[in-house]
């Protein structure tokens, strides 16, 4: 019995105590953990609507068992880290997004304005031009009247209003671009350096946790990189240290750790109100303009590149009309018998020196072709022995000096130089500028010169079958426009002016004859003479008003490929399909980055169903630790009660 009763005898108190530690030990452990995860499933309920924010959850892990004879026995339970489900590709697929995105944004917004202008009835150069050219068909009807004359300049005025209204909301949206810039720029650096701020609070807070991520910050520091990469395209590299460097395309430093490089919006050294763009660094600024492809910044360089080809293109059509009507109108007589003269005022282009040029060259600008004016602000360079076109990367070599003599040649313009040029100065030619001086120089109705400068008669005595087709007038500075002159015909092959040399007549080419281009149906017979005499005073003829109205349909434009209507209609064809590229890029974008960003909510958001499921899990465990705590407490008492006896 002794023996028995030896066996039944209870562990020494000292095991006993042990024991009810280890319960004790294991329950409150296992109070703690799930107290941590019930915490974190509140944290992710409170921010269910916080933009960026990142689902967490605790990982739980077993503590390190202690061994014993009888067999190695577990401590518990303790919180190990808190995980935060995000993903790196899918932040990785959203910057870029966002870069679309803003960049499509923008230029759908400016598309769409300069469309609208085109498009605008009021503003319309295409109405303009239809109504000026039948008020000029008006006038060749019936030269005399003075209500047609009023009515051609009336048109004209309109013209001139339209195109001063273009350019007017021309400059006004390049003058809000430039804002736009700035805008850009201050918000692209505030974010640069709360992402900066972010980086120096994670590596502080992962050195003050032995490693641990700090994943609120570490999602406002992603909500912030996205943002930015709305303004410009970025790309980032995160450091072991927890930071996260960020580039610009260019690959010049945004946010080095803790520093942030600041962005700043460069005066355009051509003149235009559109900032480029600069970033701060050890060296001086760096202009990175030509790198920019993303974001809001790099929607509004390529707009402003848009907008320069509409005004350029606006001032090509207005420019080449007004200088071709110029130049016709000036071969014709006014009701008075004096010479027409401008309709237009004339173009009055500028060239812009680069703010580094070294040298003293400045320009005066001519229209010798006006139907071969460029559509854009040319780009001109000096490499110090010849003149170069740059266009984005190509040069190519113009011809002309630039001297009154030998004048540079540009498209329909001739350029001459004054003052000495550096090597690699270079020059905008400001097409799109002319259109702020573009006015009506005629305001007196009888001043329109309806009349040809001369009037042809072919003598009834002729015996051949010559008859005058048409004249064209093709230089009105020519020796002698105007005055009177009379073709002989010494054979049916031969004409001699004024008794001049005998020259071959050929009936395709016509004659030639004191600045003016005549040409003849029929046959002239040995002896038969053409009579020219010059127009006078009070003359009914309407030959220059008849050309006047005919360039509406002559093909002068785009280098003699285009006539005005359709010079305009491609213009407004340009701009619509521009806003319509614009648009499905920014409605693509906008598809891809929905896409994303629910690839991000499926692995990374709040969902109520889930975090309510593990809200019933958690508590049914730990009110379970708590009883476990309960049991160990209710043991270690009744162990005390046992040994006080």
């Amino acid at each position: 019995m002794r023996a028995i009763t030896a066996c039944l005898r209870p562990a020494p108190a000292s095991d006993q105590e042990h024991l009810m530690t280890d319960l004790f030990s294991i329950g409150s452990s296992a109070l703690l953990s799930y107290r941590r995860a019930l915490d974190t499933v509140g944290h992710n309920v409170a921010n269910v609507d916080t933009p960026g924010y990142s689902r967490q959850r605790v990982e739980l892990s077993t503590r390190t068992p202690t061994p014993s004879g009888q067999g190695v026995y577990g401590n518990g339970v303790y919180a190990n880290t808190v995980v935060r489900n995000a993903s790196d590709l899918v932040q990785q697929r959203l910057i870029g997004d966002a870069s679309q995105v803003g960049y499509f944004s923008m230029q759908t917004q400016v598309a769409n304005r300069l469309d609208g202008l085109l498009s605008d009835e009021t503003l319309s150069v295409g109405s303009g031009l239809d109504q000026f050219f039948t008020a000029a068909e008006d006038l060749a009807a019936d030269p005399s009247s003075t209500a047609a004359r009023q009515s051609l300049l009336a048109a004209g005025q309109d013209l001139t209003r339209r195109v001063g209204s273009l350019a007017y909301q021309f400059d006004a949206l390049e003058r809000d671009l430039g804002l736009e810039m700035n805008t850009a720029v201050a918000t692209a650096n505030d974010l640069s350096t709360e992402i900066a701020t972010l980086n120096e609070q994670i590596t502080l807070a992962m050195g003050r946790s032995g490693g641990q991520p700090p994943n609120d910050l570490l999602d406002t520091r992603d909500e912030l990189v996205r943002n930015l990469a709305t303004q410009l395209d970025i790309r980032t590299v995160a450091a072991d240290s927890g930071e996260l460097n960020v580039f610009a395309q260019s690959g010049q430093a945004l946010v080095l750790g803790a520093n942030a490089y600041a962005l700043t919006a460069v005066d355009d050294p051509m003149g235009s109100l559109v900032p480029q763009l600069g970033v701060e660094t050890q060296g001086g600024i760096v202009n990175i303009s030509r790198q920019v492809g993303g974001g809001e910044i790099g929607g509004i360089l390529a707009t402003a590149d848009l907008l320069d080809e509409t005004r350029g293109q606006v001032a090509q059509l207005a420019l080449g009309v007004s200088e071709q009507f110029n130049a016709v109108h000036a071969g014709g007589v006014t009701p008075s018998g004096q010479a027409g003269g401008h309709v237009f005022t004339a173009a009055s282009i500028d060239v812009t020196g680069h703010v580094a040029n070294t040298g003293s060259a400045s320009f005066a600008v001519s229209v010798t072709d006006p139907g071969n004016l460029p559509g854009t602000d040319p780009e001109l360079r000096y490499d110090g022995t010849q003149w170069l076109r740059v266009d984005g990367g190509n040069a190519v070599p113009l011809s002309g000096t630039g001297s009154v003599a030998d004048p540079i040649q540009l498209d329909g313009l001739e350029l001459v130089l004054g003052g000495a040029p550096a090597a690699n100065d270079r020059f905008r030619v400001g097409m799109g500028d002319a259109l702020d001086d573009f006015g009506m120089a005629l305001r007196d109705p009888s001043g329109l010169a309806a009349a040809g400068a001369v009037v042809v008669e072919v003598p009834t005595g002729n015996t051949g079958t010559l008859a005058l087709e048409q004249y064209a007038v093709e230089d009105t500075t020519a020796a002698g426009y105007g005055s009177a002159a009379t073709l002989s015909f010494p054979a049916a092959n031969q004409v001699s002016i004024d008794g001049g040399p005998v020259v071959a007549y050929d009936a395709q080419t016509g004659v030639l004859v004191n600045g003016l281009r005549l040409q003849f149906t029929g046959t002239p017979q040995a002896g038969d003479q053409v009579q020219l005499r010059a127009t006078g005073a009070g003359s009914s003829d309407n030959r220059t008003a008849q050309a006047l109205a005919g360039l509406a349909g002559n093909s002068f434009l785009g280098d003699g490929s285009e006539r005005p209507a359709e010079a305009s209609a491609r213009l407004i064809s340009t701009l619509g399909n521009a806003a319509a590229t614009a648009e499905a890029g920014y409605s693509g974008a906008l598809t891809i980055q929905s896409a994303d960003m629910a690839d991000r909510d499926a692995q990374s958001g709040v969902n109520l169903d889930e975090e309510a499921a593990n809200l019933m899990r958690f508590e049914q465990a730990y009110q379970a630790a708590a009883q476990v705590m309960s049991v160990a407490s209710t043991l270690f008492d009744t162990l005390l009660s046992a040994v006080r006896r």
